[in-house]
């Protein structure tokens, strides 16, 4: 009964290693394209400016729409253009959200601004996945080959013996290196995320005094 379940352990485990190494290679390209797309996010970061550029923001939204902006081709467009993305995505939510009859409301504000933020925080979740998923496919790509790398080495097959260590040592060092690269980029996108939520909550009561004072001035009226 213990050499039944032996070798149906071992019949088990090695219809896994092919999916595991497949995985890995899934993974290690999926983290060099985020690389690529973070050394670009890098330059793109270095052209925006900071806080002040934030309230420069404001005043360009409330008294021209980053929308009205693109139709009417205004001079100042090419420096909107160097936010985030996810600023002007925001931005032009935003103007959408005001521009209802209904809507406008501190409730409807917010809802908008979670759901960007919610967004935003989704890039850190595909990091850490990187970061729990990787080097645990590595340890799967070590320990599955030990079995059948232990029995050639019992029947002395030191080929078969060689390329099961091969593979054991290898898939290793690719699990460890997703997961260190993703965690480090998991720092730096944390560190971004943080700091564009705060400057999207700045945005907002900006735009929201704004909205407020306007709708004083005109009851005043």
């Amino acid at each position: 009964m213990i050499n039944f379940l032996q070798d149906i352990f071992l019949i088990f485990s090695s219809v896994m290693l092919y999916p595991v190494m497949i995985c890995l290679l899934g993974l290690f390209v999926w983290l060099i394209i985020t690389l690529g797309g973070f050394i670009f996010e890098i330059y793109e970061r270095k052209k925006q400016p900071g806080k002040q550029g934030v309230k420069e923001r404001i005043d360009a939204f409330v008294l021209k729409p980053l929308e009205n902006m693109q139709q009417q081709n205004d001079p100042h467009m090419p420096e909107m253009l160097k936010m985030p993305m996810y600023f002007r995505e925001y931005m032009n939510k935003l103007s959408a959200e005001l521009k209802k009859e209904n809507g406008g409301s501190e409730m409807d504000i917010e809802y908008v601004l979670q759901d960007t933020e919610q967004k935003m925080t989704k890039e850190v979740d595909k990091l850490r996945l990187l970061i729990r998923v990787g080097p645990t496919l590595g340890l799967m790509g070590t320990i599955i080959p030990m079995g059948p790398a232990l029995s050639a080495l019992a029947q002395g097959d030191l080929e078969k013996l060689s390329s099961n260590l091969i593979i054991a040592f290898t898939t290793t060092v690719v699990g460890l290196a997703i997961g260190i690269v993703a965690y480090v980029l998991s720092l730096l996108k944390n560190r971004w995320v943080n700091e564009d939520i705060r400057n999207l909550e700045y945005f907002t009561e900006g735009i929201m005094q704004y909205e407020i004072f306007e709708k004083k001035t005109t009851s005043t009226r």
